[in-house]
């Protein structure tokens, strides 16, 4: 191994899973500093691998669950708070936690909370959540609140308006955008989509608002979705704006070109629904490209079961099994980490020397913070 090029080493630690790689630590104090102290590997590491399953109920709870990529075990933890997840980008976290948003990094146990008083009980909806890689190693993240409004001169249109925050404040964009009625998609599929540099919300006849951040420029894409749609979900794969509509026999994969039109990828048959007994529940709650996670539940006595669609395999597995206290009003975030350091993000003690009470939150969210960081970074710290 000490004759072996460096590049042709990172090769192959870059395809180990996360497991595995702890275990590579052991074997050689060169490749143990390698892997610890570099951190362009780390980076580059956490680039390649594949997303880690972070999920909480719908409502307040103070359970969050996390199932580490390429690891056959999952975890929970019991907060002092209650909490909600509002986005995940990029590996950035944007957390409720009693009621105050936080931004953070479980991975460099930095974090920051906000200013929040233009959220309301909408924010689900109407938040969506930013990061972009400034350089190899900086991030930066912008939270954008879409407001809609219909016009009261024309009742069939709806004007949005968008406030940002970048972690100091919340500033109202001068932009605004007027079009036909119809109000943004809820529910648990509906999480807005960060993707090329633009926010995407899903709108009920389909349609689709978009939002730069940096810009500050919107529009509206006029999809033409001629299908008869099932369940929905709005996301991100192999890099385009991806609508999946599932039925119980099918499961549809749509990427949004540029002339609004959705192109059919790929159809998969959802032989985990379809071959089942009558479920209660079902539902299609995750998809990046690589892997699509469906939810089924028989009864609430046996829980339920997270089933894993391989895209390159062309194969069902069986990702997770669920307690039955996890009830089907759950939200399910993919999580990539990453090492980056974010403009804007302190650790514990640089919070606590704040002297803006607004920056300083009380001491029980503070540690659910690093309980909710801690859930995540234990499970990483082989690397």
């Amino acid at each position: 191994m000490r004759r072996l090029p460096l590049h042709l080493l990172d090769e192959i630690l870059f395809n180990l899973d996360p497991k595995s790689l702890g275990k590579m630590r052991c074997t050689n104090k060169s490749i143990n500093s390698h892997i610890s102290d570099d951190p362009n590997f780390k980076i580059e590491y956490f680039s390649r691998i594949g997303s880690s399953l972070l999920h909480v109920s719908k409502y307040d709870s103070n359970v969050l669950c996390f199932h580490p990529f390429g690891n056959s075990w999952s975890e929970s933890e019991h907060l002092d708070n209650w909490l909600k997840i509002l986005g995940s980008c990029s590996g950035l976290l944007l957390l409720s936690i009693k009621g105050r948003s936080c931004v953070a990094n479980p991975l460099t146990n930095k974090f920051r909370f906000l200013d929040d008083s233009i959220w309301g009980k909408e924010t689900w909806t109407r938040s969506g959540f930013a990061v972009d890689q400034i350089d190899r190693t900086t991030q930066r993240f912008k939270i954008v609140c879409i407001t809609e409004q219909l016009e009261v001169s024309n009742p069939d249109e709806t004007t949005y308006q968008f406030e940002i925050n970048t972690g100091e404040s919340w500033s109202l964009s001068k932009t605004t955008i007027t079009c036909r009625s119809s109000k943004l998609k809820k529910g648990k599929n509906s999480k807005p989509v960060y993707l090329n540099g633009d926010l995407h919300w899903l709108r009920k006849d389909r349609s689709i608002v978009a939002f730069n951040p940096e810009t500050e420029k919107a529009r509206l894409i006029h999809s033409k979705f001629n299908r008869k749609p099932g369940k929905l979900l709005l996301c991100a794969g192999d890099n385009r704006l991806t609508l999946i509509s599932a039925t119980k026999k099918v499961i549809s994969v749509f990427a949004l070109e540029n002339d609004g039109k959705w192109i059919l990828v790929r159809r998969i048959k959802n032989k985990v629904v379809h071959q089942s007994i009558p479920l209660l529940y079902w539902n299609v709650h995750a998809y990046d490209g690589k892997c699509l996670l469906v939810r089924t539940m028989k009864n609430r006595r046996d829980g339920s079961v997270i089933h894993s669609y391989d895209v390159r395999a062309n194969k069902w597995g069986v990702f997770r099994s669920l307690p039955r206290w996890c009830s089907p009003n759950r939200h399910f975030f993919l999580f990539k980490p990453s090492w980056s350091s974010v403009i804007g993000l302190l650790d514990q003690e640089e919070i606590k020397t704040k002297t803006d009470p607004l920056a300083v939150p009380e001491s029980e969210s503070i540690s659910s913070v690093m309980a909710i960081m801690g859930l995540i970074n234990r499970n990483l710290s082989f690397i």
